[in-house]
């Protein structure tokens, strides 16, 4: 049999980065397209490297066990909550195994069988077409009856400098951001809400909290900010610039909570809600 080593790493690569970016979307983690390249390409180099002499060692049980690692670690990190990351991708190629074995029965894919084993002889094709058939069933199905209605939605008002602004929020149990000061949780908004009632902040997107904080003093210095440390999947964490708003309303009724997060990129995949409130 005849293994093209380039065939083998493109086909593999291409896989992991679909059910990588799969399970990034079920989580609702952060997106670091360059940590899911380098994770695909990884796998990809991972594959091609078991058919070299005196690597077949590397597709034993450890080796894959060690491969998936290397992947998780590279894509979703490993501190703090990454491990839910972990399981759903896990999960995800358990999936994406079972879809390619019912394809392979009902398309008839010869099978081989050795040393215990059972081997289909599928195409490059039909596993990159099985990886694009879950990553789309889980973005158009799934996260369509994931999406958060109801009593989980909630309108806030935010009033600053005599400007207001109203905005849907999601109350999330995943956000632990708390006021340094008085321990009370911080909602965390997109900027562009953020941006009707300080438009000197703009509504580009700007992961330097403490370069815009600088900013935002000199223009409007008699707003009160912050520097909030985060921490989420996939990412080692880092600070967020936050508001003191003069008032905060939740569905019209004011709440003791007066600090606000300014989050760099939007916190909804669908665009359902602005902004995300901690549940307590």
């Amino acid at each position: 049999m005849t293994v093209y080593l380039d065939e083998v790493f493109l086909v593999n690569a291409a896989v992991n980065g679909l059910l990588l970016e799969t399970s990034v979307r079920l989580t609702g983690g952060a997106r670091s397209p360059g940590r899911l390249i380098g994770a695909a390409a990884l796998g990809g180099v991972y594959a091609a490297a078991v058919w070299l002499p005196g690597l077949a060692g590397l597709a034993s049980i450890p080796g894959q066990l060690a491969a998936w690692a290397g992947l998780c670690a590279l894509c979703f990190g490993w501190r703090g909550s990454a491990w839910k990351s972990w399981l759903w991708f896990f999960g995800v190629c358990c999936g994406f195994a079972g879809l390619v074995l019912a394809a392979a029965s009902l398309l008839r894919v010869p099978a081989v069988s050795g040393g215990g084993r059972v081997w289909y002889r599928v195409s490059g094709r039909l596993l990159i077409g099985c990886a694009v058939g879950l990553w789309g069933l889980c973005r158009l199905c799934l996260e369509r009856f994931a999406r958060h209605r109801g009593p989980e939605l909630v309108s806030v008002r935010l009033e600053l400098g005599g400007r207001a602004a109203v905005c849907t929020a999601l109350r999330d149990n995943g956000n632990t951001l708390r006021d340094p000061f008085t321990g009370r949780g911080v909602p965390v908004v997109e900027r562009r809400v953020l941006a009707r009632l300080a438009p000197e902040l703009g509504t580009e997107p700007s992961a330097d909290a403490a370069a815009l904080m600088d900013r935002l003093h000199g223009l409007r210095p008699e707003l009160r900010t912050a520097l909030l440390p985060y921490r989420a999947v996939g990412t080692d964490g880092g600070l967020l610039l936050g508001l003191y708003a003069d008032r905060i309303l939740e569905n019209g009724k004011p709440v003791p909570a007066r600090l606000v997060a300014l989050s760099p990129t939007p916190v909804s995949d669908g665009g359902g809600y602005e902004a995300l409130i901690p549940a307590d």
